[in-house]
């Protein structure tokens, strides 16, 4: 019976602290939905607070309020419109899926003078990719060609994918044959075996299936962990290969 008055009284305490702090109304859920912990979570990030908590309480409050960082952000570029906080903006909200926002927002700082930040360039290809604007994406691409870090991964990528969904096949596969490199870009390569078998090539597809389930067996366990959805997949590839093309 103690504790559930001293429950209440920490919770009590906690709510009432909230209310003359004008804290976020989600505190008041996690103060009364989840009684000692909530409550002990809110004295330690509100009440015994320093720069340490303060920071953990931020990724907190963006955890449970994804909006409040976008907002944040947006207030931030309204104060001060630099390079680096409108492309933080954008950023966030490609981290959210929100890629039309990213999208205006990439473009602002490249009708500057950072217009050819490779970064931002980089961005761009994809933003324009989960857009569908394929054409949008080769001409980027094609726009950084004469710079020495064309040859990223994910330019590469999203280049191949785009020339893909427009029915540039022959392009598409140049570009991800370009990633076929051993013991690393696994997805990619994984993606790369499947377009091979969806261009009726099962022989070299099953090659590069065969490659890459070589090179997982000489993994660390570390890099086992981290690649195991991919190599999953793999594995899926290799058997529907064996099944339909032996």
């Amino acid at each position: 019976m103690i504790y559930y008055y001293l429950t209440v009284a920490l919770q009590v305490y906690c709510c009432y602290d909230a209310y003359t702090n004008k804290r976020e109304i989600y505190w008041y859920a996690i103060i009364l939905f989840l009684p000692v912990i909530g409550s002990f979570i809110y004295l330690f990030m509100n009440v015994f607070n320093n720069k340490d908590t303060q920071g953990i309480n931020n990724e907190i409050s963006t955890a449970i309020n994804p909006s409040k960082r976008i907002k944040e952000l947006t207030e931030k570029v309204e104060f001060s419109d630099t390079f680096a906080n409108r492309v933080t903006l954008a950023d966030a909200y490609f981290k959210r899926e929100e890629y039309q926002n990213a999208l205006l927002n990439y473009q602002t700082v490249l009708d500057g003078p950072h217009k050819n930040d490779v970064y931002v360039q980089e961005q761009l290809i994809m933003t324009n990719y989960y857009l569908n604007n394929y054409e949008k994406v080769v001409a980027v691409a094609q726009s950084l060609k004469a710079n020495s870090e064309f040859r990223a991964s994910k330019i590469l990528f999203y280049l191949g994918l785009s020339y893909k969904a427009l029915g540039k096949f022959n392009n598409a596969e140049k570009n991800l044959r370009a990633l076929d490199v051993r013991y690393s870009n696994y997805q990619e390569r994984l993606v790369l075996a499947q377009f091979l078998l969806e261009r009726e090539k099962p022989k070299e597809a099953k090659e590069l299936v065969e490659e890459l389930l070589t090179e997982f067996n000489y993994m660390s366990s570390p890099n086992m962990k981290l690649h195991k959805t991919t190599f999953a997949e793999v594995k899926k590839l290799s058997d529907a290969i064996l099944l339909n093309h032996t």
